[in-house]
């Protein structure tokens, strides 16, 4: 076999594009494998294996595939590399490659570590020079491969993880089942930053992930006793009525009402209310088992949901044991104080015979159980329908009480903290019983809304708002007098409100941006589309919006994205500790940052000291309400707060000139 004919076999692979087939560059060396290497044709052989593969399809450009649609066919996917296959086909040509020309040029560097020339030009010394190259860059090749392709498939499995995880979390809104994996780091590399980089990312996903959860906590638990609190407990009673259903285990409901709580903060005040709440929260966890659901429905309501064989009798146990703690006097700070609590219990047996809700089986006990001398406990019988009755008497009262004008506004005054200046009102609602006299509204207005009376009762205080609105910017040059009025969810989404918003600013003449409507985060739960629909029409009206109680509910920040919203409303439970507890404070902070960053209005409601004034001064919160400044005072009270500053309580506020 002469010299010239030597034949090395190709190493190539090829790529299709179009209709082209490239091979590897290798095929053209053989014919030159035996001719003595110069440097000159060293440096030649280097530049046509540079052209060579320069001239591969897709030499110019490394294509990224991330996913490739089902359906797709096999050509689609020779026509695109990943960015792997591509650095492993590139890192094949070049060790492989280098190989080979180290096995060409290696018999003429033989003769000078004393290889004889006979021997060195020998056809099978020069094909095992090439043999030997073609091994050794092949298992160089190799072992980069599985280097590299291990760490390559480390980095991507942490993606597709990741991946997965906020793309489930994305469309469920839920993320605290999101769980992501960092990377350990161990080389400068590019894969190191590519490491690196995953890293960061993570960082700001686990920031999202942190501030939902901590959204999420916060609309099932109580801020105060860390409990769950109302919506929380409604699922859990849920989920036990629907596992009595399937499986027939039953349940039990202890309903507690704390006694004298008003007492203890017109005493204390309402740290020392709040101190008592949270002791009565700790000996009621004491109280119950681990599986026992201990939550906070409202200032001084509780509930325990028990589930399981023997249920009942374990629910009166805990009762009797909670009762039995609080006999003895409660000390708080220097003072102690005589509580108590009334209990009203409720079986899901009896409920399921007298086709009742297990809380409000509970609530009606606990009813009797105050009524017949509070610090008791009182089991649901049926007879206990009596005392719904009396509600439905109540109820149809109600219904007479607009036609009957016993229904009045009362008027709270909103004031600028910095002057202390007032900038408006809240219209808030009164029924003066010609028998009870002043009925609250935590009693009627719930029965309202059950009934639908809400309804035209609302449009009446709209009526009368802007009215008295209007006649109080005639009457006196105090500028620019803003009046607020609730609106409930219920009357909200009745067809007429917008109607009824702008024949209410038509009669009384008030400028549409001097009333703003305040609505509750529930209100964003219901229809988006029509809940959007109606907003656009309020603000086409000229009203201003409030999103009254912000942080007590799901604040999602994507309702300040999506809704015109021009003021929140902080929630008195977070001003409560503005002053007293880190938690609240930053929560405070929080909103109050919040609303200036989206040039929102915030007003802190439920101010009720000057501790609480101070601080929210250094928060730079713009507006507060409450008793601090003064309680909802009927028209006339509110028009000599006007023009003298004074309130019964005889501290003063200034009014603009």
């Amino acid at each position: 076999m002469s010299e010239r004919n030597l034949s090395v076999p190709p190493f190539h692979r090829d790529h299709t594009v179009g209709q082209r087939s490239t091979s590897c560059p290798f095929q053209g060396i053989a014919s030159r494998s035996l001719e003595r290497f110069s440097p000159v044709r060293g440096d030649r052989l280097i530049e046509r294996f540079e052209s060579l593969k320069s001239s591969a399809p897709g030499s110019d450009q490394l294509a990224m595939t991330t996913h490739v649609p089902q359906g797709e066919t096999t050509s689609r996917h020779r026509r695109g590399f990943r960015l792997t296959s591509r650095v492993f086909w590139d890192m094949a040509i070049y060790m492989v490659g280098l190989g080979l020309v180290v096995g060409l040029v290696f018999p003429p560097f033989a003769l000078l570590l004393g290889v004889p020339e006979a021997i060195a030009y020998r056809p099978i010394f020069r094909s095992a020079c090439l043999l030997a190259g073609f091994m050794v860059g092949a298992m160089n090749y190799a072992l980069c491969r599985g280097v590299v392709g291990g760490r390559m498939e480390v980095l991507g499995g942490h993606l597709r993880s990741a991946t997965s995880s906020i793309t489930s979390a994305t469309e469920t809104g839920d993320w605290s089942e999101a769980v992501f994996e960092r990377i350990h780091v161990d080389s400068n590399d590019q894969i190191g930053e590519a490491g690196r980089a995953f890293n960061s990312l993570l960082g700001a996903v686990e920031g999202r992930k942190e501030l939902e959860n901590r959204l999420r906590y916060q609309a099932y638990h109580d801020t105060l006793t860390g409990l769950p609190n109302r919506a929380r407990f409604m699922e859990r009673l849920a989920e036990a009525d629907q596992f009595r259903q399937e499986t027939g285990t039953p349940s039990a409901v202890l309903f507690l009402d704390v006694d004298n709580l008003k007492a203890c903060n017109d005493s204390l005040g309402h740290e020392g209310g709040d101190i008592l709440i949270k002791m009565l929260s700790e000996r009621m966890i004491s109280s119950t088992r681990d599986t026992d659901t201990v939550a906070r429905l409202s200032g001084d309501e509780f509930a325990i949901l028990l589930i399981g064989p023997g249920s009942a009798h374990q629910a009166e146990r805990v009762a009797l044991r909670i009762i039995d703690s609080l006999r003895a006097p409660v000390r708080i700070g220097e003072h102690l104080i005589r509580t108590g609590l009334s209990i009203g219990l409720a079986t899901s047996d009896a409920c399921a015979a007298s086709d009742i809700d297990m809380l409000r089986a509970a609530d009606l006990a606990m009813y009797r159980a105050k009524s017949g001398g509070k610090g008791r406990l009182e089991v649901f019988q049926p007879s206990h329908h009596t005392a719904l009755l009396q509600r439905d008497a109540v109820r149809a009262e109600l219904s007479g009480a607009l036609d009957g004008e016993q229904l009045e506004l009362h008027y709270q005054p909103i004031v600028d903290i910095a002057t202390q200046q007032i900038v408006g009102f809240e219209a808030l609602l009164r029924w003066r019983h010609p028998d009870r006299g002043l009925v609250s509204p935590l009693e009627f207005i719930p029965l309202a809304e059950e009934t639908g009376l809400i309804v035209p009762i609302g449009r009446w205080v709209l009526q009368e708002a802007t009215r008295q609105a209007a006649e109080w910017q005639n009457r006196s040059p105090l500028g620019r007098l803003r009046m607020s009025v609730n609106v409930s969810v219920r009357q909200f989404q009745h067809p007429d409100l917008v109607g009824d918003v702008a024949e209410a600013l038509q009669r009384s003449g008030l400028k549409p941006s001097l009333l703003t409507l305040e609505i509750t985060e529930s209100l964003f739960a219901q229809d988006t589309a029509e809940t959007t629909r109606k907003i656009e029409l309020l603000k086409d009206l000229g009203v201003r919006l409030a999103l009254d109680d912000f942080g007590t509910g799901y604040s999602s920040l994507s309702y300040l994205r999506r809704f015109p919203i021009d003021t929140l409303k902080i929630d008195k439970s977070f001003v409560d500790g503005v002053a007293t507890s880190r938690e609240g404070h930053a929560v405070v902070a929080a909103i109050s940052q919040l609303g200036q960053t989206l040039h929102l209005e915030v007003v802190a409601e439920g101010l009720e000291d000057g501790d609480q004034l101070q601080a929210l001064r250094g928060l730079d919160c713009p507006l507060g309400q409450g008793y601090h400044f003064s309680r909802p005072l009927a028209a006339g009270d509110a028009v000599k707060l006007l023009l003298t500053g004074k309130k019964p309580a005889s501290s003063r506020i200034s009014v603009p000139a």
